[in-house]
């Protein structure tokens, strides 16, 4: 087994506080201090080398993240004692805070569009549409869209052949949400695609053939009830159909009858010679009839993409020269400002002097490409980003790829390999401060042989070291069901209730044997209690069985639920729509349903209701505010929807 050792991190740290002058790519395992790390080098930045708050750009992951960032950095400037040098200094830097460009990519490409819109091709005024705004503009849309669609003549036999294979509209509509998560890429990738042919012809004759003998060796069978023989009856039904068909639809439709036939054991052996050889025939019909289905569908499907792709791109384009954008719309309209004006990426190279980015590892490549072309200024005219200069020092990228989400905006591990490569000094922080050295020794033992390392793929395992002492009592891991049940032949029933009494005897026998854990309150070690335990399951399946054995042992226990069907975002509307109505006082409850897709209204319809003077969220001095459906969803009731309109 091969055993990875962390290595030390005390120079790596000091190179991260102290050397401003430097490109960092930082590599920071879990619970090492990288937010601190962060914080730190903004400290340093700002008290030691005088650069401004506002000339810092920090890009974190999440508005969370970001707000606990700006809170950090404010608990840390406000330390800095009056009789201290840099008092003024840290002074200014907290009254800049809250106009910092501290935050996620999105706020920040909307910042470079705001102060840039004539430049970017937008008007003077942009607006961002929310995600209830949005999803409502495109349901606007779509809507329109689908009628052209239908109504394009010459895409009228693909869209019968898709129909006909069991496709639907609201298929077509995903294909749309797809492309417009992308949109930026269907130039160059779809449409920069050569134009599909026409229709080709579906012909069926070598199918009709192959089927035809397949039929024909019922003959082989000795007894005419064998249900191989009634089962190639049914084929025999379908062929014929097949051979009186008069369109491609309905050809289609029989062909995909055929692709899924399925013999399996049906039939006796000695009513026939070869029965093996029937039901292979049997198969090989269903792949040749599935194969040319997806034939037909991969053609059809081409011209239906072709031309919403085109739509989609269409729309994004209008976003933009409108000003009312969607999230991609921020990122893609900074990308191309910044692509292709050498005036606005010198003076934004000046304005933000220094950037850092939190979590890379899941990074979108176009926000790489943004803060690239920022750090280059005039001169980042190249194509590609891995061409242009970096200036030292203007660029400092904190990430662990252990702990990414890749695909997720694009992010891929490739992505962070490069900019790995090209960009900075690599540090790494590895001293962990969130757990023990039993933990971490079960980690890395475990992932140093689990991660391999792959040359464009995946990245080496770094371990991590320990910072706590070892002081704990008891197994830092325990392993549960490694081992097989002496009866393997258990029902679920019963492994179920086995594998309850398994978790019941470790709970017992760390109450008794006093296992410690650590309490952050009283900051000291302390014997486990029932509280500080934690059973996750997936699903409520286990849990009678648990709270049997649970109740058995003497454990005491709380069962919390967590439903996926109450974190759906339909009841969680219904449910604020339902505590506004009980509670018209209740103005939090009254916005969230407002805001859901239950009512459609955008923080631009509140904030003119407001502005009109009509008191209140929640309505109490006006009912004239409304939602913005003609017609309230089939499974709301249509006295909820008025008494919440109402109301």
């Amino acid at each position: 087994m091969t055993v990875v050792r962390p290595h030390d991190d005390t120079a790596d740290r000091a190179v991260i506080a102290d050397d401003t002058a430097a490109t960092l790519f930082v590599e920071a395992g879990a619970g090492t201090g990288k937010t601190h790390a962060l914080v730190g080098r903004v400290k340093t930045l700002v008290l030691r080398d005088g650069v401004p708050l506002t000339h810092l750009a920090v890009i974190t992951f999440t508005e969370k993240a970001g707000a606990e960032l700006r809170d950090r950095l404010r608990a840390a400037l406000e330390a800095v004692a009056p009789e201290d040098p840099r008092h003024d200094a840290a002074r200014t830097a907290v009254e800049e805070l809250d106009h910092a460009a501290i935050g996620t990519i999105h706020s920040f490409a909307q910042r470079l569009l705001a102060a840039y819109p004539i430049q970017a091709g937008m008007p003077p005024l942009v607006e961002v549409l929310d995600e209830v705004a949005s999803s409502v503009a495109f349901d606007e849309r779509w809507s329109v869209a689908q009628r052209r669609l239908l109504d394009e003549e010459s895409l009228a036999a693909p869209l019968g052949l898709l129909l006909g294979a069991g496709r639907k509209l609201d298929d077509l509509r995903s294909l749309a949400r797809a492309f417009g998560s992308d949109w930026d890429l269907i130039a160059e990738r779809v449409l920069g695609e050569t134009a599909p042919s026409a229709m080709p012809a579906l012909d069926v004759a070598p199918i009709v053939r192959q089927t035809q003998l397949l039929i024909d060796r019922r003959a082989d069978c000795q007894d005419s009830a064998d249900k191989l023989v009634a089962k190639l009856g049914e084929v025999e039904g379908t062929l014929t159909l097949l051979r009186r068909a008069t369109s491609d639809v309905e050809r289609f439709r029989l062909l995909g009858v055929l692709g899924g036939l399925k013999a399996g054991n049906v039939g006796r052996a000695p009513n026939w010679p070869d029965i093996a050889g029937v039901r292979g025939a049997c198969a090989d019909l269903a792949s040749e009839a599935s194969a040319l289905v997806s034939r037909v569908v991969d053609a059809a499907v081409r011209p239906v993409a072709r031309w919403i792709a085109a739509w989609v791109l269409e729309s994004a384009e209008g976003r933009i020269a409108s000003g009312r954008l969607e999230f991609h719309d921020l990122l893609v309209g900074a990308r191309e400002l910044l692509r292709r004006d050498p005036d606005v990426r010198e003076e934004l190279q000046g304005q933000y002097q220094r950037l850092l980015i939190d979590e890379f590892q899941d990074t979108d490549p176009i926000q790489l490409e943004l803060a690239v072309r920022i750090a280059g200024g005039r001169e980042a005219i190249a194509e590609d980003w891995r061409d242009i200069e970096v200036p030292p020092g203007s660029l400092f990228l904190v990430g662990d790829p252990k702990q990414s989400i890749y695909r997720f905006r694009r992010a891929s591990i490739e992505t962070y390999l490069e900019a790995q490569q090209h960009l900075g000094t690599t540090v790494s922080l590895s001293r962990s401060f969130r757990t023990t050295p039993p933990v971490l020794d079960w980690i890395n033992g475990v992932f140093g042989n689990v991660i391999v390392e792959e040359e464009r793929k995946q990245p080496r395992f770094a371990a991590l070291a320990p910072d706590r002492p070892d002081v704990a009592t008891g197994p830092a891991v325990t392993l549960l069901g490694a081992n097989e049940h002496a009866d393997a032949r258990l029902s679920a029933e019963a492994l179920r209730r086995a594998e309850a009494d398994d978790i019941a005897g470790v709970i017992t026998q760390a109450l008794v044997d006093k296992w410690t854990v650590f309490d952050e309150r009283a900051d000291e070690w302390r014997p486990i209690r029932a509280r500080d335990i934690a059973i996750l399951l997936p699903a409520r399946t286990s849990l009678p069985f648990l709270e049997a054995a649970l109740t058995a042992a003497g454990i005491p226990y709380r069962t919390e639920s967590s439903s996926l069907v109450y974190s759906a975002p339909e009841v969680r509307a219904m449910m604020a729509a339902l505590r506004a109505i009980g509670d018209t006082g209740d103005e939090l409850a009254t916005v969230a349903a407002l805001r859901s897709p239950l009512f459609g209204c955008g923080d631009d319809d509140l904030y003119r209701y407001r502005r009109a003077g009509a008191g209140s969220a929640s309505g109490r001095r006006s009912r004239t505010l409304r939602p913005s459906f003609p017609q309230p969803p089939p499974w709301l009731g249509w006295g909820i929807w008025r008494a919440g309109a109402a109301g």
